[in-house]
């Protein structure tokens, strides 16, 4: 995939009156339409006075609505990293994916607005979402989806680099959305096409580290005692820091410069210094 002119070529351009002024991306805001295609996502939210810039199909079909230097109303009240009102500064993308369930009926997981449609157990992760509420059912995204959307989320990074984060609607909105939720595999993205968030490390600080504690150290999924425990790394395990996010550290165990999870950083010691 390549963006030119602010377009992303060979994928239809159906142009929204919803934009605003040119813009400056600083962000990559992912959400999820609540709905069925990406095509009838497109015509509700244009109905309802919103836009986003992409939209992206279950199967992987990709729709652009507004030029990527253009403002777009898809994040609504938002805050992140100093940054007041997302749509002033990012690049949001919907992805085609009903959201979540709160009813288990025998033909699968529904809710009252879907009109008696239900998903399929096989189509439906349980789980809490990391900002709190209860336990539901959510859509499953295809990896055709995922896959589509990771060539998006590289190529828009390399057309910006002004870019400096990926992240969900519910990381800009805490407490009033839920979207990409527990489904979505934020962290596969975080790092696409560049280096995910604006920590302060310097280059020569990032690199190979052991565990310290004495005793199994939690893995989480965000960077706070308030998210979700990943796993428990051992003393001695090795790793490596990505990024810091205040005393919080995002690490890989594996080498492969993909995410894992955060571990809280007075816990860690550097090979060989």
């Amino acid at each position: 995939m390549h963006i030119e002119n602010h377009r992303l070529k060979d994928v239809p351009f159906d142009a929204t009156p919803h934009m605003g002024r040119e813009i400056t991306p600083r962000f990559l805001v992912m959400h999820y339409t609540a709905g069925g295609s990406a095509l009838n996502s497109v015509r509700a939210i244009r109905n309802r006075g919103l836009s986003a810039h992409f939209f992206v199909d279950r199967d992987g079909a990709i729709i652009q609505t507004v030029p990527c230097n253009r403002l777009a109303h898809h994040a609504g009240p938002s805050q992140w990293r100093g940054h007041d009102g997302l749509n002033n500064c990012s690049i949001g993308i919907e992805i085609a994916n009903l959201g979540w369930f709160d009813r288990k009926e025998a033909a699968g997981w529904t809710r009252s607005d879907l009109g008696g449609r239900c998903l399929p157990e096989p189509e439906v992760l349980i789980a809490r979402h990391r900002n709190g509420g209860p336990s539901m059912g959510w859509e499953a995204y295809p990896e055709a989806q995922l896959k589509a959307l990771a060539a998006l989320t590289e190529a828009i990074r390399a057309a910006y680099p002004s870019i400096q984060e990926v992240v969900g609607h519910d990381d800009i909105s805490p407490g009033r959305k839920l979207d990409p939720g527990p489904a979505f595999p934020l962290a596969r993205f975080q790092h696409l096409g560049g280096a995910a968030g604006s920590g302060t490390l310097a280059e020569n600080d990032l690199g190979a580290f052991e565990v310290s504690s004495r005793d199994n150290l939690n893995l989480r999924g965000g960077p706070g005692t308030g998210f979700t425990v990943l796993g428990k790394l051992a003393p001695g395990t090795r790793l490596r820091v990505l990024r810091e996010e205040g005393d919080w550290r995002l690490v890989d165990l594996q080498g492969d410069a993909v995410p894992d999870g955060f571990v809280h950083g007075a816990f860690l010691r550097r090979i060989g210094g």
